[in-house]
């Protein structure tokens, strides 16, 4: 008769309250010394939320800085922010519109993988700069073939009019996760016999199919309500149209919520499961219902907010991925030494650039 391993839940004891103070504190500095206070802001928010979360008893410890933080900002500045701020603001009244617009479509090409590079900079940084039992994470590899590695997924999945989306996402995880490392035991993104992107494909149909009936449907109805208004000559047809427009946008956001809750929940839900270290691996326990309202009170916190408030949305997506982690078995932590991989000494560079952790972390 087999035994199954124990299994030990993960733990997030941040309080919404107590976050949300730190939250408000943290965006009248930031709006008072004209944004510069970020660093110390998403440093001060990532050590409490750090501190909050704990596994098999023991919290996590952040041990980042603000300075470092300001350091890969300095290298970002030349390398992104400055050429953005070129092709978007000044090519277009320096330029002819054909060239400008050249520009610009290049520019959005060379982002996609420059977002790649910088979510692989963000995670290998806080990884680096996150401990437990006095162990430090790291993420070993290279962003660059990260980089183009999804480039090319990302191309893939345009030529498949999305369909190609579940195997890309499972492939992005499996390169992240297999560079992981706790202290120097790596992760594993194991093969259990099945394809990765087993028990995705019904759940991305429904989100595929119902999300592009409602977008269009929408559309359609949107189209016809325009052109009545405007052939019966109403008053103030501009400001209708522009209400309709509005709410359009808001039900679509809405739809996109719904309609793709289950997918991302199962995604979120193989992705766990594949992980392993030292032949112990993670359950996780997303629900479609769930996890739909949480980030849908995460998108109104940070709409609502004007984004000031957006790590709310973060800390909300941070506890409840943890509150229903568990870790089935346990590796033998007394044999794992220090990571040998390098911590780097700047922060996020291009993360900070794209924002792509709303001041918190990558989920």
């Amino acid at each position: 008769m087999t035994v199954e391993a124990p299994a030990q839940s993960f733990v997030h004891s941040g309080k919404f309250f107590n976050v949300l103070g730190l939250a408000l504190k943290n965006a009248g500095l930031t709006i008072l010394t004209l944004t510069l206070y970020r660093f110390w802001a998403r440093t001060s928010m990532r050590r409490r939320l750090w501190s909050r979360a704990s596994v098999l008893g023991d919290p996590l410890e952040y041990t980042g800085t603000a300075g470092e933080l300001f350091r890969g900002f300095l290298i970002a500045l030349p390398t992104f922010f400055l050429p953005a701020m070129f092709i978007f603001y000044i090519a277009p009244l320096m330029m002819d519109p054909v060239t400008a617009g050249w520009l610009a479509v290049g520019f959005y090409l060379i982002a996609v993988p420059l977002m790649a590079a910088a979510r692989y900079l963000m995670r290998r940084y806080q990884l680096a700069r996150t401990r437990w039992r006095g162990i430090r994470l790291a993420l070993a590899g290279s962003a660059a073939s990260f980089a183009w590695a999804s480039f090319g997924w990302s191309i893939l999945q345009i030529l498949s009019l999305g369909w190609y989306t579940p195997v890309a996402r499972m492939n992005r995880a499996k390169l992240m996760w297999d560079n992981a490392r706790f202290g120097d035991q790596p992760f594993e993104f194991i093969d259990d016999g099945h394809p990765p992107q087993r028990g995705l494909w019904w759940a991305f149909t429904f989100g595929w199919v119902s999300y592009t009936i409602v977008f269009v449907g929408g559309f359609i109805g949107l189209s016809y309500y325009i052109g009545v208004t405007t052939n019966e000559a109403v008053d103030d047809t501009s400001t209708i149209i522009l209400i309709a427009s509005f709410l359009w946008m808001a039900a679509t956001l809405f739809a996109w919520l719904v309609c793709w809750a289950p997918y991302n929940a199962a995604a979120m839900n193989r992705i766990a499961s594949l992980i392993s270290i030292d032949g112990a691996r993670f359950k996780l326990r997303a629900k479609t219902m769930s996890l739909f309202l949480i980030t849908l009170a995460g998108w109104l916190i940070t709409i609502l907010s004007l984004g000031l408030l957006a790590p709310m949305a973060g800390f909300l997506q941070v506890r409840y991925v943890l509150c229903r982690l568990e870790i089935i078995g346990a590796p033998k932590f007394a044999e794992i030494g220090q990571s040998i991989v390098e911590e780097g000494k700047a922060g996020e560079s291009l993360g900070d650039a794209f924002d792509l952790d709303m001041g918190v972390g990558v989920v």
